[in-house]
């Protein structure tokens, strides 16, 4: 009776292992699918933020050729206002030596 006892203690815990090691083993295989999912989306991700980096870094190059070439206008626009405003002075200058040999001319005759 000692021995069937025991036989079907052993018989009762070999079927719980054997159980539970196929349950372990589906859980396993199920666990690393996930892991490969995880890293293939992983991998798409750091695809699309190099690519995503790439674009901005381009984009930011194009922003600066811009505001570079907008700096040029800038100083270009300055000067040529600097200009104008040079040209009418002068120009009031000349009106006013212009008036002043008319006046003359006038007084002579």
């Amino acid at each position: 009776m000692d021995s069937f006892l025991l036989i079907a203690v052993f018989g009762v815990l070999s079927l719980y292992f054997f159980s539970s090691s196929t349950v372990y083993k589906s859980l396993y295989k199920k666990v690393n699918e996930e892991k490969n999912i995880v890293e293939s989306k992983q991998n798409e991700l750091e695809k699309m933020i190099e690519r995503y980096d790439k674009q901005v870094k381009g984009s930011v190059k194009a922003m600066n050729d811009v505001q570079s070439a907008l700096d040029v206008a800038r100083e270009d626009l300055q000067e040529a206002r600097i200009e104008i405003a040079d040209l009418r002075h002068k120009n009031g200058i000349l009106q006013s030596r212009n008036d002043e040999l008319y006046a003359q001319v006038n007084a002579i005759m």
